[in-house]
């Protein structure tokens, strides 16, 4: 069964490439897998053919109008028996993956931006198309909640699978010992004697609201990890007084070492389909508040094995912040039973079903010649 893989860029650095990433570690020794992608950063994968789709990397739009129809006469002259799109990358998918509905995320606070409004209201109306398309016939949506969206909002009503992101739980561990946390820290450059939180992310998915609750918190210390451009974040944190209690650190390819180095992790975020880094700090046994709304939020237990709190609300997150300050064993337990659930969603659990997927299609498909 030769299987095409269609994702603009199968790159771990990027939510959509770590998710086919993954997968394809595991179904390359199943199937004939061919990635179908710009760029391909994934040397330790062999099996795996890849097929450069030329595209004009200027933007967003330019990504996905010039992406689109080259995929589309590529997959044509290959002809392979199974199509895996990645969202919005190919209009003859048979299997499409669904990473977000801009349609929905046009209405979150966190894009209420000129500039994220104007691309948002150039790529609905294709993405609608998209799930609109004849062929594909299965939808694996990476959260319940997006799965309504993208039925609601586009108006699905074919196969349905929802497979909430594996999580590497290898890679993203509790430290060792103190020592290694401490030599974290350090590498970090985080001051000594504080209380450590960590942002990781886009800053739109709710950084301004972390740095809003630091002149609460004097013994704090944000660390923020993101590509995002800081300034106005910066100069958020210098309005309300405490610059000196915000580390921006920028991009980190080793995510997974922040996780280790800190206390708790908070992420606000009004809209997130999934919200990988929430799985990655729970598995790291990093005690977790997270935005209620976001796809991640289904896998907590309000109180159990994480925190859930309200973006639109300030003290829904200052609140749970200083329950876990007050009572760090409370705390390091939370981050445990976070731990454990994060355990029992696997990658392996995920190649297994979406293979089963991909037979089902296959055999589908040799019906219809």
């Amino acid at each position: 069964m030769k299987v095409a893989f269609v994702v603009h860029d199968f790159d771990a650095t990027f939510g959509q490439g770590r998710y086919a990433i993954e997968l394809a570690k595991r179904l390359s020794s199943r199937c004939e897998l061919v990635v179908y992608a710009n760029t391909f950063h994934a040397p330790e994968l062999s099996g795996v053919r890849w097929v450069k789709v030329p595209a004009l990397r200027w933007n967003v739009i330019t990504t996905i109008f010039t992406f689109l129809p080259a995929a589309e006469r590529l997959l044509r002259r290959d002809r392979p028996d199974v199509i895996h799109a990645q969202g919005l990358t190919g209009w003859s998918a048979d299997v499409i993956t669904g990473h977000i509905c801009n349609a929905a995320r046009a209405r979150s606070l966190a894009t209420k931006r000129n500039r994220a409004r104007w691309l948002i209201r150039i790529v609905t109306p294709f993405e609608r198309a998209f799930y609109r398309q004849k062929r594909a016939t299965e939808l694996i949506a990476i959260s319940r909640t997006l799965s309504s969206e993208i039925q609601q909002e586009y108006g699905w009503n074919k196969g349905i699978h929802v497979l909430h992101h594996g999580t590497n739980t290898e890679q993203f561990r509790p430290p060792v010992d103190r020592w290694e946390r401490e030599a974290l820290r350090k590498l970090f450059r985080l001051p000594d004697g504080r209380w450590h939180w960590l942002f990781m992310g886009e800053a739109v998915k709710g950084l301004r609201l972390v740095i809003q609750q630091l002149p609460r918190f004097p013994e704090a210390h944000l660390l923020v990890v993101s590509r995002s451009d800081s300034s106005s974040y910066a100069a958020l944190a210098q309005s309300l007084g405490v610059r000196g209690q915000v580390s921006f650190w920028g991009y980190e390819p080793r995510a997974e070492l922040a996780f280790r180095a800190v206390d708790v992790f908070v992420y606000p975020s009004d809209y997130d389909p999934f919200g990988m880094v929430g799985s990655e700090a729970m598995a790291s046994g990093v005690p977790v508040i997270l935005g209620k709304s976001i796809g991640v939020a289904e896998l907590v237990k309000d109180g159990v094995n994480g925190l859930l709190c309200d973006p639109a609300d300030p003290e829904s997150i200052g609140n749970p912040l200083r329950k876990l300050q007050n009572d760090p064993e409370w705390a390091a337990r939370m981050g445990q039973a976070g731990r454990e659930t994060v355990i029992e969603t696997s990658w392996d659990h995920n190649a297994g079903e979406v293979l089963r997927i991909y037979c089902q299609v296959a055999t589908r498909n040799q019906g219809r010649v």
